[in-house]
């Protein structure tokens, strides 16, 4: 019940914000605006709450672009980032506790141990990963009882490249056709090229890791010898 609540939340709340699009940069702009000096601060925490509300980090990051230019808004877009992916970790950890184990079945199992063995890499790759939200992959990284030092490095270190990119286009999107919108979109190609290229070298080192202990199982299992006991 406690996963199933929180599944149902978390639809509504992307059905809102992703789908319906009712949050935009232009918006978000609004709300930060007349925080005059202190917009930077505000930026960052309620960027960070709407990112964990499944508010679409292309449109936090294009909003900072807009406000604070290219550099200024992916500097900041970047402890936003990591402030939100932290929040709906948290968040999801404490309502679904353990109840992910309880219904997975042996294919997600794999994932969730995978996530827990080897959490940073799993958050980088994933944030790197194009088209996949980072919202919702928060939300289940806090399911899979991924360390939230895991999820904030994570984000860190990988979040940078597409947060410049957002906030390139957000910055430059009176004209899309400028050079520091192309610099912005190849950026965000090159990233999600990285993207797949790391997530396929994840998954043949995993199959490779699960071939060798298979085959590290048979080995035990398989018929011991049996010592003679006249031999001397």
């Amino acid at each position: 019940m406690r996963l199933g609540s929180l599944v149902v939340g978390l639809a509504c709340l992307f059905s809102v914000f992703v789908l319906g699009g009712f949050v935009g940069a232009d918006a978000i702009r609004d709300w930060i605006r007349p925080a005059g000096a202190f917009a930077p601060l505000a930026y960052v925490l309620i960027g960070g709450l709407l990112g964990a509300m499944l508010v679409p980090g292309a449109a936090l990051a294009a909003a900072a672009g807009l406000l604070f230019g290219a550099v200024g808004g992916a500097f900041l877009a970047l402890p936003s980032a990591v402030v939100s992916a932290v929040v709906a970790r948290s968040f999801s950890a404490r309502t679904g506790g353990d109840a992910l184990e309880a219904v997975s079945g042996e294919r997600l199992n794999a994932l969730v141990g995978f996530a827990r063995r080897h959490g940073f890499a799993a958050v980088v790759v994933q944030r790197l990963l194009p088209v996949v939200p980072d919202g919702p992959l928060s939300h289940a990284f806090g399911l899979a009882g991924v360390r939230a030092r895991d999820v904030a490095l994570g984000t860190l270190v990988a979040s940078g490249p597409r947060a410049l990119s957002y906030a390139l286009l957000g910055a430059n999107a009176d004209d899309l056709t400028g050079t520091g919108a192309i610099v912005g979109l190849t950026l965000n190609v090159g990233t999600g090229a990285l993207g797949l290229l790391l997530a396929a070298v994840v998954v043949r080192q995993e199959r490779r890791r699960v071939a060798a202990e298979a085959r590290a199982t048979a080995a035990g299992d398989g018929p011991r010898a049996v010592a003679d006991p006249t031999a001397t």
